[in-house]
């Protein structure tokens, strides 16, 4: 790993870190199920960075499930944070229009 991703990661760990406990902090105060969403989508995408850091440096075996030749682990990564970030929003905005 180059010296320029090191940094990279350590940037996108940290932030994602602060982000993700802060995401946590807020669920813990309002138990709202739109805020649920969102928060599971931040703590999911941090494990995505994680889980991407350990493949690149080779700590997570490159073979693992497939579907069209998409890792079932970076698919699952790429898709679900969105998915929750929407399902969050369109509650909260529902839930405006009452």
């Amino acid at each position: 790993m180059a010296h320029a991703d090191f940094i990279l990661y350590i940037v996108k760990l940290v932030l994602g870190a602060v982000s993700a406990f802060c995401a946590i902090l807020l669920w813990s105060k309002t138990h709202d199920g739109a805020v649920m969403c969102i928060v599971a989508g931040v703590v999911i995408l941090y494990a995505g960075v994680i889980y991407q850091m350990l493949l690149d440096m080779g700590f997570v075996p490159l073979r693992s499930p497939e579907i069209f030749g998409i890792s079932i682990f970076s698919l699952f990564f790429a898709v679900v944070p969105p998915v929750l970030f929407t399902i969050g929003f369109m509650q909260m905005i529902l839930r405006s229009k009452r």
